[in-house]
């Protein structure tokens, strides 16, 4: 039976894979995506909706899709602020899928961070912990929970930090073994893969995938 997929984030590191994938699946008969512009890909079965993320309850009624799809996410430096930060890594994603659980969504997947943890000292870990606890309140029949460690890949924009830490973490895996594997680099188009193998044999309730299961299940 087909089905649809609602996609947010299409244009970001890992966002571009899963759309690639997403219309190349022929169980999807629709993907929708939202975004503050338009986008440049054109697919028969591709609709896009540009929307202002302020204002999510005025789109209410496109924000929808059988498999809900999230990869939302941003840095300090872009956001400015850590409120700002979490505004689009938190706010956002909740409120989309609030609102693509009214219109009948029952799978939400999201892409998370390892160390996602609402104790954490670490902001970014805190925030991502804290999104993850919201979501398994909202109670969909499935929730695929995405951890992966730093991403690689072909960015639009160029984070030196994060390409710095690329390299090392490059440079050193070769001891990132046993409890440490979970540190090492995960690659965005084995998340995006494995976002879709998720969908296709989707285990009902809360499951969280870390980097190793990622790189297994690509």
């Amino acid at each position: 039976m087909s089905r649809s997929a609602l996609l947010v984030g299409a244009t970001g590191l890992v966002g571009r894979h899963c759309l690639h994938r997403l219309l190349a699946d022929e169980r999807y008969a629709e993907v929708i995506t939202l975004g503050r512009r338009p986008l440049e890909h054109q697919h028969p079965q591709l609709t896009h909706h540009i929307v202002n993320f302020e204002q999510l309850a005025d789109y209410a009624d496109v924000i929808r899709g059988d498999d809900v799809f999230c990869c939302l996410g941003t840095t300090m430096k872009q956001a400015g602020s850590k409120e700002a930060f979490r505004t689009v890594d938190y706010t956002y994603p909740l409120q989309i899928a609030e609102l693509a659980l009214t219109n009948g969504a029952t799978h939400y997947l999201l892409v998370s961070a390892t160390g996602a943890n609402s104790s954490s000292w670490f902001f970014y870990n805190r925030v991502k912990g804290d999104l993850e606890n919201a979501l398994q309140a909202l109670g969909y029949p499935t929730l695929s929970l995405l951890r992966p460690s730093l991403l690689t890949g072909d960015r639009a924009e160029k984070r030196t930090g994060e390409q710095v830490g690329e390299w090392l973490l490059d440079v050193f895996s070769f001891a990132l073994r046993g409890p440490l594997a979970r540190a090492r680099p995960t690659a965005a188009t084995d998340v995006a893969a494995a976002m879709i193998a998720v969908a296709q044999n989707p285990t009902p309730g809360v499951q969280a995938y870390e980097p190793e299961d990622i790189r297994r299940l690509k």
